[in-house]
């Protein structure tokens, strides 16, 4: 907002999902993604289990009858993110803005707690709940766990309605100083979508939103089959994709196929540059994973690899997405979204 203090610090807090099977959600995130069991909660409505590990938090939630809020989400929309939290430093720089600009209020916390909170209704029915946390110093690179294949959250998207990328993008920027970090138009011989990469003042939160650009885009569907604006998937971070992709390919994790024009093309444009960042190996194992590669003109050697879960949930709606920015790799390549909007378009029409 013009003439608003900017959010200097600003993180993730946790992932809350609504299911309807939260054992099967449960075991999907530890046999097959590699996170822990943190924990679980049962009251006489929900069920709630806590996984993650050092670097995020997953909170999922199911219904054990119909009282449950849970219950009354899944009567509206399939599985998925209902809502996603920050950490901030300020929350009543936060709290001010939300009067300002008259957004709705869920809940708060009880008076006298010592790191205060408020859940606000994001954009559509995905919440934001924003609690007062000092900064955390960052892991240093020497105590990164690495039995854990996943150290983060890279980025997290939205899908929205048509029309609605434009008031959505000003919403989050007014919000949470969101700025604007990459414009995308992608088209292909079936539709259509149009995105806005955004990221936190801090540089420490990517937020993407995508808009249909035609009746019969994924996102539409995606729209249609969810009942309304919906997380579309989440981006998980993993410092060695190969043996990250190569292990979950064991436990039976499943990810989209990827059409081999895509490597055809891929070799084509490498032999125009001279880069040291993938070895030989791992150039011949990326078509056998089915791992995207992408990288800047400008900077070969900043390399962006990426690949994608199937759909995890009974309606083909939500996926995990795994990524690997080497040698400081910044943004979202074009080559990659278009590769990923075709290979969700031929995984919808299976």
């Amino acid at each position: 907002m013009k003439g608003a203090l900017k959010l200097d610090f600003m993180e993730l807090d946790r992932i809350h999902f609504y299911v309807k099977d939260a054992n099967r959600t449960k075991d999907l995130l530890i046999r097959q993604l590699g996170l822990k069991s943190l924990g679980e909660q049962i009251n006489e409505q929900t069920i709630e289990y806590l996984v993650g590990n050092t670097y995020l938090l997953f909170v999922i939630s199911a219904p054990l009858n119909s009282a449950s809020p849970v219950a009354e989400y899944l009567q509206r929309h399939p599985s998925g993110v209902k809502d996603i939290s920050f950490r901030v430093a300020n929350l009543d720089q936060i709290a001010r803005r939300v009067n300002q600009m008259g957004i709705e209020i869920v809940a708060t916390s009880p008076d006298g707690v010592k790191l205060p909170w408020l859940k606000i209704r994001g954009w559509g029915d995905v919440d934001h709940t924003i609690s007062q946390s000092p900064p955390v110093p960052a892991l240093a690179q020497s105590t990164i766990d690495r039995a854990d294949r996943i150290i983060g959250i890279d980025h997290l998207v939205l899908n929205v309605g048509v029309g609605e990328l434009a008031p959505a993008t000003i919403w989050y920027q007014n919000l949470f100083d969101f700025r604007v970090q990459q414009t995308f138009d992608i088209q292909t011989q079936m539709s259509g979508l149009t995105s806005k990469a955004l990221i936190s003042a801090c540089g420490k939160i990517r937020f993407n939103i995508n808009e249909p650009s035609s009746g019969n885009s994924q996102i539409q569907d995606f729209i249609d089959r969810n009942h309304g604006v919906g997380i579309q998937h989440i981006a998980l971070q993993t410092n060695d994709i190969f043996l990250t992709i190569d292990r979950m390919r064991q436990q039976q994790l499943a990810f989209l196929e990827i059409d081999p024009i895509y490597y055809s093309q891929l070799q084509i444009r490498a032999r125009t540059v001279q880069t040291s960042a993938l070895t030989t190996t791992e150039w011949h194992q990326l078509q056998n994973l089915q791992i995207l590669a992408d990288w800047s003109e400008s900077n070969s050697e900043a390399v962006l690899l990426q690949i994608f879960t199937q759909p995890i949930f009974e309606s083909p709606t939500f996926f995990f997405e795994i990524i690997e920015r080497r040698n400081r790799a910044k943004g979202f390549g074009q080559g990659n979204f278009q590769a990923l909007f075709e290979a969700i378009e031929q995984n919808l029409a299976a």
